[in-house]
């Protein structure tokens, strides 16, 4: 991670945690906070609820307390605190949304969750692989951190192989003016080639007009938006679409 994304030392926490917070505590939030009817109609929406024999600690309006308790104590809080919000906002809700889904006065549960969760990451609180991925997207554009080349490569390769199979296949590479840009989860030229092998005869059968960018904007994954860095997770969108306007393709094709 960048430097400032660091684990804040203890004096830094409540200055870090601040100036996380007052930009993004408007009218909506504030609002959610304060017309929590704590009705319980969230409770049976959530498998972790569910899979813990009931555990009330696991209802959802609930989850979200360390918000209101952090905003209470005017981020004057410690790590050991923090390491509580860590275990609940990863560990106990995965923000499916399914609360914010069912709740009647419209309060978005995840939402509050993802702001915890990118307290948090202001802090330098990440997992270690989201972490990894993060630093990845910022460096290479992708979260397997896989360069140019190798990219290239690997689809020359794919063309190569499967090209055995459909006699006349080919995967373009920044083709100019094609219907579709296809782009793909980094796992795939890194672990399985062959899924995108068996999209290209899809394509080829299909007769479509397609083509993959070669710069960054084909990883269509963006794990940056899991620990709510929105910096990055922009960065990645904008990617893609830069490649698309780049390329002046009609649509783009995202697999995940």
């Amino acid at each position: 991670m960048s430097e400032e994304k660091q684990l804040a030392t203890e004096e830094h926490l409540e200055s870090r945690i601040l100036e996380f917070l007052k930009p993004r505590m408007g009218a909506r939030f504030k609002t959610w906070m304060k017309i929590c009817a704590h009705c319980g109609l969230c409770s049976d929406t959530c498998h972790f609820y569910l899979s813990n024999g009931k555990e009330p600690k696991m209802i959802p309006s609930y989850k979200i307390r360390f918000l209101k308790d952090i905003l209470r104590k005017k981020g004057k809080v410690d790590k050991a605190y923090l390491q509580e919000v860590y275990k609940t906002i990863y560990h106990e809700c995965n923000m499916c949304r399914r609360c914010s889904l069912y709740c009647p006065f419209g309060i978005d549960i995840a939402m509050m969750i993802s702001l915890l969760r990118g307290l948090l990451t202001s802090v330098g609180m990440v997992p270690e692989g989201l972490a990894k991925a993060v630093a990845n997207y910022q460096e290479s554009g992708n979260q397997m951190a896989i360069t140019k080349e190798d990219w290239i490569e690997t689809l020359e390769w794919c063309e190569e192989e499967t090209a055995e199979e459909l006699a006349g296949l080919k995967i373009p590479i920044d083709k100019q003016g094609a219907k579709i840009m296809y782009t793909v989860n980094a796992r795939e030229p890194k672990f399985y080639p062959q899924d995108i092998m068996e999209m290209a005869k899809i394509f080829h059968v299909a007769g479509e007009d397609w083509t993959f960018p070669s710069e960054k904007g084909w990883d269509a994954t963006n794990l940056a938006m899991f620990v709510n860095d929105a910096q990055t997770a922009r960065s990645i969108a904008e990617n893609t679409f830069k490649r698309a306007e780049e390329l002046g393709v009609k649509q783009i094709a995202i697999t995940e």
